[in-house]
C-alpha cells in the first residue's frame, strides 16, 4: 500500500494546506466518480490529493496509528507526480481511502484487518493502485 500512501499522503485525506473546503470536511473530492484513476487529469489528481491530505491530517503528517496503511505525502506536487495509474473508478478508490482512514482513526487490529479485506480496497489493491 505504499503507492496509496504516497498518493493520498500528498493528496490528502487530511486537513492540509491548499485543501478545498470539501477536502477539509472529508467531503467530496470534486472528481467524477466514474472517471478511471488511470484517466484522471492533473486537476483531478490535485483535487484527490488535497482531499486525501485533508482526511489524513495534511501534507507531511504522520499517522498516530502504528498500524497505518496509508499516510499523507510530503507535498501536493509529490502526490500529483506519484499518483497511481490503475484501472478503477474514482468512486471505488475514494470508498477504499475513506475505509482505511476510518480504520486508522480507530486503530485496532480488527479495524485495520477489516479495511484491508474491504471489497473496495480489494478491488483497488488488485488493480495495482497501492503499488
Amino acid at each position: 500500500m505504499t503507492r496509496i500512501t504516497t498518493l493520498l499522503g500528498a493528496a490528502a485525506l487530511a486537513l492540509g494546506a491548499g485543501c478545498s473546503s470539501s477536502g477539509t470536511s472529508g467531503g467530496d473530492p470534486g472528481v467524477n466518480g466514474s472517471t478511471q484513476i488511470s484517466a484522471a487529469t492533473d486537476a483531478d489528481k490535485m483535487n484527490l490529493c488535497n482531499w486525501f491530505a485533508g482526511l489524513s491530517g495534511g501534507y507531511g503528517s504522520t499517522s498516530s496509528c502504528s498500524m497505518a496503511l496509508i499516510t499523507a505525502p510530503p507535498s501536493e506536487a509529490d502526490c500529483v507526480s506519484t499518483f497511481p495509474d490503475c484501472a478503477v473508478p474514482v468512486s471505488t478508490f475514494e470508498a477504499c481511502v475513506r475505509t482505511i482512514v476510518a480504520a486508522q482513526n480507530t486503530c485496532t487490529q480488527a479495524s485495520i484487518a477489516a479495511a484491508a479485506a474491504d471489497p473496495n480496497c480489494s478491488t483497488v489493491g488488485q488493480a495495482g493502485c497501492f503499488n
